[in-house]
């Protein structure tokens, strides 16, 4: 699974959406300036604490300077031609509702952009800088850390991700998010949905950063698992046919033992114990114990490398099954 930077705010407001993200993501970056970590809530620093689900990542000059000019260079155009672009955010004329003062009420932290945008915001009458940041209508700050995530997730390699989704056609339009990772968070969402016993609001948070804890390595092999379907996720492959295709584990093992003649119950126990056990999975164990049941070398391997897949798939189930307990 890729890094995630998130945005716009420095944690996410909605707790739902936080557990979630403890149970399907690696990690993610919200932008937080080192100096303004003391803003953070104390449930958010009790997630950064007690679990890897979260990086503050602290941004430099040069994010700031570049995400100030992109977003210069696309406010420029809303301006130039409000009516055109202001229906992606529901709105008639975003430059008139931008130039009221009584809509300046989001703030971005001085860290965040380069003095260049305080200078284009206040020249064109849609801001006002303050002693630590800037005030901006709602829009405007969103579209500003829209470019400041896009710029730190070129540079770390990762894509962005928010829980914001009230400006989803702006993004779309301008190809700043990326709706492969956006309808493959959702999937996983959508199969936790499906197993969870009860509604994961009425969970406390505390008991899904324990689970984490507790199914980190499952987590891994879960998403490890959903990587392998990704196209087929876009071809309509549904969260139901993904937690379907781990009924049965072991069908792909005796599958490949199948075509070298050998009937299922002569399968000595040693192969078992591979199957079960995926901490045995040393090339001179599996080809003992292959060579116990007269396979040739040149079969060692291949079902080595599927004792190590279905060893993931093991664990995947393994992960959904917890799922289903958790309440």
């Amino acid at each position: 699974m890729e890094p995630l930077i998130y945005y716009p705010t420095f944690e996410p407001p909605n707790e739902t959406w936080l557990k979630f993200a403890l149970l399907y993501f690696e990690n993610f970056k919200p932008i937080v300036p080192y100096n303004r970590r003391e803003n953070l809530s104390d449930d958010f620093r009790r997630v950064i604490d007690k679990s890897d689900l979260v990086t503050l990542y602290s941004p430099g000059d040069i994010d700031g300077h570049h995400a100030s000019l992109h977003a210069i260079e696309d406010v420029r155009r809303i301006l130039e031609e409000p009516y055109g672009r202001s229906e992606m955010f529901k709105e008639i004329n975003l430059a008139r509702k931008w130039k009221d003062p009584k809509n300046w009420t989001f703030k971005i932290y001085k860290e965040k952009f380069s003095y260049n945008w305080v200078e284009f915001c206040q020249n064109h009458n849609i801001g006002i800088n303050t002693q630590d940041g800037i005030l901006l209508p709602e829009e405007l700050a969103f579209i500003y850390m829209t470019y400041l995530a896009k710029e730190i997730a070129f540079s770390e390699s990762a894509a962005i991700i928010t829980d914001n989704n009230k400006f989803d056609a702006f993004t779309n339009f301008s190809r700043l998010s990326n709706p492969v990772t956006d309808r493959n968070l959702e999937f996983r969402k959508g199969i936790i949905n499906l197993v969870l016993p009860r509604k994961l609001n009425e969970i406390p948070i505390n008991k899904v950063i324990k689970f984490r804890r507790e199914n980190r390595a499952l987590i891994k092999a879960f998403n490890t698992e959903l990587q392998s379907v990704q196209q087929k996720i876009s071809e309509g492959y549904s969260e139901q046919d993904f937690i379907d295709r781990y009924n049965d584990v072991y069908s792909q093992i005796t599958t490949e033992i199948a075509k070298f003649g050998i009937g299922i119950t002569a399968i000595p126990f040693g192969m078992y114990a591979l199957i079960k056990n995926p901490g045995a999975l040393t090339q001179a164990y599996v080809k003992e114990v292959l060579g116990a049941m007269g396979f040739l070398i040149g079969g060692v391997f291949g079902l080595h490398k599927g004792l190590k897949d279905t060893a993931t798939k093991r664990y995947c189930k393994k992960y959904i099954t917890n799922l289903t307990r958790l309440q």
